[in-house]
């Protein structure tokens, strides 16, 4: 698919799609570190001559029902044709925190991404969709240094890996419900005619060959690793828009 003058990409989500953004014009750091800065970099290059547009509205530590909120002002308004959502992975964190079950997470979720994809088609037709599967990972708990990353452990100070904070149960919920998000997901992309992004599988498939927190550093989040196999499947999905 060529983008053309008149094209925007737009890639809308929590943390891993926020990836650290700059909230300015300041174009080194707009569209913050993650997959959407490598696949918007390609889609910029091998489209320069038409001078495509790209806009990441990606918000660390939020749910569906968040990105729902602003969702006029960040998607209506400026009018994407492609438009890219990974959102899901909070809602597990979310639902333990408020003592719903994982089932009632999910029926959330599931709501307010519907909501979120009946009011892009209504407002914005036939616009173009990838639909991304949310993951999470636990990890092995015996060891949080950061050894089994890209990097040094220790490199730049001596910290502790964030989910080494998290409650047991709260990581079999979060299990739990990333699971049933996983499918519901898949399913909200089959009805509204999503381009759907299988992650889940793939990244368990490389993680074999070495380690999980050599792509998911802490469960949650994507190392250099996991965020490059995951623009790699974006752009995969876009090959078949």
């Amino acid at each position: 698919m060529e983008l053309n003058k008149n094209d925007v990409v737009l890639f809308s989500g929590d943390s891993i799609t926020d990836g650290n953004r700059g909230k300015s014009m300041d174009c080194n750091h707009i569209m913050g570190h993650g997959y959407q800065y490598i696949a918007a970099s390609r889609l910029a290059l091998d489209n320069a001559e038409n001078m495509p547009k790209f806009i990441n509205k990606g918000y660390s530590g939020e749910t569906a029902k968040e990105l729902l909120e602003k969702w006029q002002a960040d998607v209506i308004d400026n009018r994407p044709t492609l438009l890219s959502i990974l959102v899901g992975v909070n809602d597990g964190g979310y639902g333990y925190f408020a003592k719903i079950t994982p089932e009632e997470a999910k029926d959330r979720h599931e709501t307010n991404l519907r909501q979120i994809l009946e009011k892009t088609r209504k407002e914005l037709g036939d616009i173009k969709i990838i639909l991304m599967e949310p993951f999470y990972f636990p990890l092995d708990k015996s060891d949080y240094s950061y050894k089994l990353t890209p990097h040094p452990d220790g490199v730049e100070g001596p910290f502790k890996r964030p989910d080494s904070n998290d409650p047991e149960d709260s990581v079999s919920y979060r299990e739990e419900t990333n699971r049933l998000i996983r499918a519901a997901t898949k399913k909200l992309a089959e009805e509204f005619g999503c381009v759907f992004v299988p992650l889940y599988d793939k990244i368990k498939e490389h993680a074999e060959k070495s380690r999980m927190e050599y792509f998911i550093w802490d469960g949650t989040h994507p190392s250099i690793a996991g965020h490059m196999l995951i623009a790699e499947e974006w752009l995969k999905a876009y090959g078949n828009l």
